[in-house]
């Protein structure tokens, strides 16, 4: 009936959902393959071009088919997991139940953690190394198993995948008790058909994930807009652009001609500043810059103009001749002079030194040259003579003479000429005006080469005679030109900006701005936009394909499916398990939460009421019972008889859940393996107890820790085995080992193993006493008395059995306790410990046979 009611639900789904569904039934699972065809069917779907037909499931569909068993057989090969370093492995026997026994510290907590992560659990807990190694080695064990009557061995690495075949392996501990306490849980066991919807969700996750794949290799290559252009027409064209503008649109947005460049300029020349006033006054600076040079250079023009330089070379030329003049009447007047240079300029020098000599110190008060009666040579200090005196008074003659006066004028008027130039500016002085200015790079070399000619042509004005071997003044002075109508350029500017501070129009002129501004940019992102909407299309396409793996409809129906064939079963079954368990009397219930991506989960809450939750309200033991029974109820409906692992399952439980919890290990045992591991005596005795009541022998297995490390498996400790087989290892293996010792080594390595051997034997006189003796109507680490059938035995009890068992236990209570120094008890030789014991074994045979006579 659900195969129709599905087939005619799928009709509903996406045609590659459909196909989908077809491949999962045919092939279990699927390969990447198989993934890659779906994606590309969804594709086609997502732009109409599937066409595949609707799936009609078979009536046989979901029928439960059957599963190989499973069985754990040993993990061995212990490498850097805790502090396990078995030598042996640990093997779990050919029974359905097994217990493994260890003390605190003894290494079954490695193994159960091994087992976790081995099998995948949801919660494995950390797997440490071996902290005390000496040497880092990796991770891993050997494992194997028994699948369908073959074994298999394999070779594990911890942190790797978990091994497939062990998934269905449960484990029950405290991280798992209190998961199902505090938490949502999904239901573990799915029906077949559940489980295929699980799948097929799956199949929709990865088909989705390939698709996601798929849209993050098309990213944006869409430029970022400038945030200034966002606002604008243009930017918000760009920012809306999608799969459906038309090419015209684009055409239209993206036009570009001369006259939009054009209107821009203008409007970025005005806008370029944003006080239009301080524009205006340094365009104007520039214009006085640019002024000031045409001037300086043109008055340079005119002062060394070839009319101007003629009037300065005649200048020159006058004081020349006068010199000249001057130096011939020198030359007469000093003709009679005895020494040379008289009349020259370093005499002159001399002369004119004398005279300030003779006024201001020696002859104050008198002309100059003094020449009375006691007049002396202002040089020598000798009096003059009347030839002396004559020649100085000629000397006077001649510098105050008429020739000498007029070269001197002339010499005058000719460095005035030069000085009237006035100084040229430098190289660096000519192009910091010039650059004041606003002239360029051209005009600034032509503004260079006018100056170095004007330079040159005052410079050569001190040595040439002739204005036609002077430099000529540039005729083609075009930067002159240049300059003065950037000049005027500048005055139109100033006006324009001074204009514009004035109007009201400023917003809208930055306005305009901005939008061509926008447009432009827009328009230089034409390749960039038609990659953009291809982008866009294709992402579309891929958008309406993901849509089509949508999960929810498939999780609906799971969840409507759940409900009929998980909730209310699942639910059942913890009810059934809580009574099993013996705790129906707590006040719990489970209920379904949601269903999420396929996935049903339930979670346990206080009945009878919405205040306070299970982990705050329940006692420690409460917690482990019901916990346990949410467990069974999980994973005990399997379809496979998979082994569950129990690591110490009744921590802080009273007698009465422990002894409930122990008859239902036993009770699953009958149908699937049992894997118990325990620290507890109690718990060991009470699983062999129900395990006989039920003909089942357990496989006790004991882990120890040795010097090399923990988890070393042996034999069952002789407090655990059952007093016949206890007698037996010590009569068969224990005491022809104290027997050699002795013999071989003496006393001295015999007492120590001799004195345990005794304790061993006074414990095994106890469990005589408990389980033959007394008929095993009462034992230690059990809280119940069994009468049925066993009440009756004890009349088989004679004096003869009382002083027998009360002799014994007298003479190897002895070896319990400290003996005094002055009178030790000897411990008894290998032949008294051997008639010793052969006597509780002739004891035994004879005291069973009473009951069948």
């Amino acid at each position: 009936m659900i195969t129709g009611e599905l087939s005619s639900w799928f009709k509903g789904r996406p045609t590659w959902v459909q196909e989908a569904a077809k491949k999962l039934l045919e092939k279990d699972s699927l390969v990447d393959q198989d993934v890659k065809d779906l994606a590309e069917l969804c594709l086609k779907e997502a732009v109409g071009t599937a066409g595949v037909s609707g799936y009609i499931f078979p009536d046989d569909t979901f029928k439960s088919g059957t599963s190989d068993s499973l069985r754990l057989c040993s993990i061995g090969e212990i490498q850097n997991i805790n502090a396990l370093a078995p030598r042996n492995p640990l093997c779990f026997g050919d029974g359905n139940l097994s217990v493994v026994y260890g003390q605190t510290g003894s290494g079954k907590s490695g193994y159960v953690r091994i087992l976790k992560h081995a099998c995948g659990a949801r919660h494995p807990d950390e797997l440490h190394s071996n902290i005390y190694a000496s040497e880092p080695s990796p991770q891993q064990c050997s494992i194997s198993y028994d699948k369908g009557g073959a074994v298999i061995s394999r070779q594990w690495v911890a942190n790797s995948t978990v091994i497939e075949d062990l998934c269905s392996v449960h484990v029950f501990d405290a991280s798992c008790g209190r998961v199902y306490i505090a938490a949502e849980n999904e239901v573990t066991y799915e029906p077949p058909v559940l489980t295929f919807f699980s799948a097929l969700i799956s199949v929709c996750e990865t088909v989705s994930s390939v698709i996601d794949s798929e849209i993050s290799k098309l990213p944006s290559q869409k430029p970022t807009i400038p945030p200034d252009y966002a606002s604008t027409a243009s930017g918000k064209w760009y920012a809306a652009l999608s799969k459906d503008i038309t090419v015209d649109d684009i055409d239209k947005h993206c036009e570009w001609a001369d006259v939009s460049e054009t209107e821009l300029s203008e409007l970025e020349k005005r806008l370029s500043e944003q006080a239009p006033s301080d524009k205006a006054k340094q365009l104007r600076t520039r214009k006085t810059h640019a002024d000031g040079l045409i001037q300086d250079t043109e008055d340079l023009f005119q002062k060394l103009s070839d009319e101007n330089c003629k009037r300065i070379l005649a200048a020159k030329k006058q004081w020349l001749l006068k010199q000249e003049a001057a130096r011939f009447a020198a030359e007469q007047a000093f003709e009679d002079a005895p020494l040379e240079g008289v009349g020259s300029e370093v005499w002159k020098l001399l002369w004119e030194n004398a005279r300030k000599y003779s006024q201001e110190q020696a002859y104050k008060g008198q002309a100059f040259p003094y020449v009375g009666d006691s007049a002396r040579c202002l040089l020598c200090q000798q009096p003059l003579s009347d030839e002396a005196t004559k020649r100085v008074q000629s000397f006077e003659k001649f510098v105050r003479g008429e020739m000498q006066k007029g070269a001197e004028a002339a010499q005058r008027t000719f460095e005035q000429e030069i000085k009237d130039i006035g100084d040229l500016p430098s190289t660096e002085s000519t192009k910091t005006k010039a650059d004041a200015a606003g002239l360029g790079q051209e005009e600034l070399q032509s503004v260079e080469e006018t100056y170095s000619v004007l330079r040159m042509r005052k410079g050569q004005l001190i040595t040439t005679d002739s204005v036609e071997s002077l430099p000529s003044v540039p005729q083609d002075s075009k930067w002159i030109d240049r300059t003065r109508s950037l000049s005027a350029g500048y005055d139109n500017s100033a006006q324009r900006y001074e204009d514009d501070a004035k109007g009201e129009n400023r917003e809208g002129l930055i306005s305009g701005r901005l939008e061509l501004q926008a447009k432009k940019w827009v328009s230089a992102q034409r390749k960039s936009i038609d990659d953009e909407i291809a982008r866009l299309e294709q992402l579309d396409v891929l958008s309406n394909a993901k849509r089509l793996t949508d999960t929810k409809g498939l999780s609906r129906k799971k969840g409507e499916l759940a409900d009929a064939l998980i909730t209310d079963a699942f639910i059942s079954r913890f009810d059934g398990e809580l009574k099993k368990l013996g705790a129906g009397r707590i006040n719990i219930e489970l209920t379904k939460t949601r269903v999420e991506k396929g996935r049903v989960l339930h979670r346990l809450r206080l009945s009878g009421t919405s205040k306070g939750s299970p982990e705050d309200i329940l006692s420690e033991g409460e917690h482990r019972i019901v916990a346990l029974a949410a467990f069974l109820a999980d994973v005990g409906e399997k379809q496979n008889a998979a082994p569950f692992v129990f690591d110490d399952p009744i921590s802080s439980l009273d007698q009465d859940f422990e002894e409930a919890v122990v008859q239902r290990l036993v009770d699953l045992s009958k149908e699937r393996q049992i894997i118990v591991f325990t620290h507890r005596l109690s718990l060991l005795g009470l699983i062999q107890d129900y395990a006989k009541k039920c003909a089942c022998e357990p496989n006790v297995i004991c882990v120890r820790q040795e010097a090399w490390g923990t988890g070393e498996p042996g034999d069952t400790p002789l407090f655990a085995k059952k007093p016949e087989k206890a007698l037996n290892t010590l009569l068969n293996d224990n005491l022809p080992k104290a027997r050699k010792l002795l013999t071989d080594t003496g006393a001295e390595a015999y007492t120590p193993f001799a004195k345990s051997i005794c304790s061993e034997y006074r414990i095994l006189l106890e469990r005589m006493i408990e389980c033959d003796l007394l008929a095993d109507v009462v034992q230690r680490y059990r809280r119940a008395v069994n009468t049925m059938g066993k009440l009756d035995k004890l009349a088989r009890i004679t004096d003869a059995d009382c002083k027998f068992f009360n002799d014994m236990m007298t003479k190897y209570s002895r070896y319990e306790h400290s003996q005094p120094g002055e009178t030790p008890v000897a411990l008894p030789a290998p032949d008294e410990l051997q008639r010793d014991m052969e006597a509780l074994r002739n004891w035994r045979n004879e005291f069973l046979k009473r009951g069948s006579q």
